[in-house]
């Protein structure tokens, strides 16, 4: 799991507005912090989608799963199983 959240960590630093030396926790929000707009979070879902060849189903599409690293890491735990 640590190793997702790290991936996940390294793409948000190399492709949203966060500050390469901020520190971000786990249940953070992406949103609130200024970290991912709307746009933003459409490209991590292509880019997670596409790096863990996974669907997202319509119902997990909830900022629960995508508006912090937790969030972000149980998802597709949860759906690469």
């Amino acid at each position: 799991m640590e190793h997702i959240k790290n991936d996940i960590l390294d793409y948000l630093k190399d492709n949203s507005f966060m500050d390469t030396n901020i520190g971000l926790n786990d249940n953070d929000s992406l949103t609130q912090n200024g970290i991912m707009d709307s746009i933003g979070l459409l490209e991590l879902m292509d880019y997670i989608c596409e790096k863990y060849d996974i669907e997202v189903p319509e119902d997990m599409l909830t900022p629960e799963n995508f508006d912090s690293l937790q969030g972000i890491t149980n998802l597709i735990v949860k759906l690469v199983k």
